[in-house]
């Protein structure tokens, strides 16, 4: 058992070493870019972000997909009431210094389910896809008088 509690102290160890190195390298102002770029994939979670308008006429929603191909982009209206974007994306980073190469994958994927009002006409929606940002269009039914 005690054996067990040394393997598992060293294994923490060397873990933690090979962080604190990363952090030393950061902070290394010869390697330039590769920090900066290291710094931001590292630090910056994928959570999409999806702001919504409506007004009388329509629902805009607009969703920033950053690395998210828009033949990746699946959007879906089958269920009464429900708007649900679904997306996937796959990135890779290579950084090389010297005789170290490094490969940064970034893996993610997004399903939103967004409610919709009764009034929204699901089966006339636009899409427009600029660069990273989708912007869905709904129109509304006039109301009943």
């Amino acid at each position: 058992m005690a054996k067990t509690g040394q393997e598992m102290g060293q294994l923490f160890s060397s873990f933690f070493e090979g962080i604190e190195a990363l952090r030393q390298a950061r902070s290394d102002p010869s390697t330039g870019d590769v920090n900066t770029a290291i710094a931001s994939i590292s630090s910056d979670l994928w959570t999409p972000r999806i702001e919504r308008q409506e007004n009388e006429h329509c629902i805009t929603l607009r969703a920033q997909l950053p690395n998210v191909p828009s033949n990746q982009v699946r959007i879906d209206t089958s269920t009464k009431g429900r708007l649900k974007i679904y997306g996937e994306s796959n990135s890779q980073v290579v950084y090389k210094s010297g005789s170290d190469r490094i490969t940064e994958r970034q893996l993610g994927q997004i399903e939103k389910d967004i409610p919709l009002p009764p009034e929204a006409l699901v089966d006339q929606l636009t899409v427009l896809d600029d660069e990273s940002i989708i912007v869905i269009t709904i129109p509304k039914a006039a109301p009943r008088v």
